[in-house]
């Protein structure tokens, strides 16, 4: 099943369906010879039929989860657009920039009516990221989204994603928790469910690294070594030293206190000082990859590039967002993130 969930994503559930009707109609012929196994079989034959339905109906209702993003057009951000189409020409698909509040960046495509209409491809980078990095390293982030479009990560592991999506569906409908059903069906589909979340960490595993590959091919092996060296310390930094702080503030917090992102942007000079990075370099060079995890450890991902070579603090230039970014935008960026922020955090320490 993971074989045709990989390659059909969601859809599988139209195969499953199909089975569950085949189940529902020999168990109907049984009527006919055997009423009392008929009987004794009738739950197990309405769960299935039951779930395969729910499945279906995920189809048309898979969700994705929501993120705070804001789109960016041609005008808005012509730099940024400009790399990405230098990594990547256009084909005709249609494409998005977008940004969020992460220290992180992703890709995602989409086809429009089964590929009929195209593709939608769409670039998400982080405003913590952008502000952090400068070009040099942006570029190698980017070019590693593309090596995920390209390599056509975005279809597998994508599909295998959206499947395991539809269950959410049917524990939606039947409630693990509160309904003999949906009880049932999580005993019978536990297993399964764990082999198909690990066997999709394990996919993504693998993509980042083809990843990182290819993003060394096209921005070179220092430029891509550095930017894996310096986004895993400086992510521990941003962590440890901004969010980690921050939740134990909203703790004990009566008005919303000041945005992880303006944290990150007032404080960046000290984030990407030699000294910062190597105060946190030989926790993440440690580190070990995790089945459960969906991206390999540092070290892995270091040595996937340049073998034999011990990671160093990396010189860290003027800011993407200030250089690939026109200051109105980088401004409205920032209001829009903190606008978002101040809602999240009223709501959390209880201010309306």
């Amino acid at each position: 099943m993971i074989f045709l969930a990989k390659r059909l994503g969601r859809f599988t559930g139209i195969l499953l369906f199909l089975v569950a009707c085949l189940i529902v109609a020999a168990w109907l012929q049984i009527l006919d010879y055997a009423p009392f196994v008929f009987l004794a079989l009738t739950p197990l034959a309405i769960l299935v039929f039951c779930a395969s339905f729910a499945l279906l109906a995920g189809i048309l209702f898979v969700r994705t989860p929501r993120h705070n993003r804001i789109e960016l057009t041609r005008m808005d951000a012509p730099a940024l657009w400009a790399i990405w189409d230098e990594l990547a020409p256009p084909r005709g698909e249609r494409r998005s920039l977008l940004v969020d509040d992460l220290l992180n960046a992703s890709i995602s495509e989409r086809k429009r009516w089964f590929g009929l209409l195209g593709r939608h491809t769409t670039l998400t980078l982080g405003l913590e990221l952008l502000m952090l990095v400068d070009e040099r390293l942006l570029r190698t982030v980017i070019a590693h989204e593309v090596g995920h479009a390209k390599l056509q990560h975005t279809a597998g592991a994508t599909n295998l994603a959206e499947f395991l999506e539809t269950f959410e569906t049917l524990f939606v409908y039947v409630d693990p928790e509160t309904t003999v059903a949906g009880g049932l069906a999580d005993w019978a589909l536990a297993t399964w469910l764990k082999g198909a979340n690990l066997e999709l960490m394990r996919v993504s595993r693998k993509n980042e690294l083809e990843a990182d590959s290819f993003s060394a091919r096209l921005c070179g092996v220092d430029a891509v070594a550095d930017a894996e060296a310096f986004i895993a310390t400086v992510s521990r930094a941003v962590k440890t030293e901004i969010h980690e702080p921050l939740e134990t503030e909203l703790l004990h917090a009566i008005r919303a206190p000041v945005a992880p992102h303006q944290r990150v942007w007032e404080r960046r000079a000290e984030l990407i000082s030699a000294a910062c990075q190597e105060k946190y370099l030989s926790d993440v060079w440690q580190e070990t990859t995790k089945k459960e995890a969906s991206h390999p450890c540092f070290r892995e991902r270091f040595e996937n590039i340049v073998p034999g070579i011990a990671p160093r603090a990396v010189p860290v230039g003027a800011s993407a967002a200030e250089i690939c970014l026109p200051q109105e935008t980088f401004r409205r960026v920032m209001d829009q993130t903190l606008r978002t922020w101040t809602d999240f955090a009223e709501n959390a320490v209880g201010i309306y």
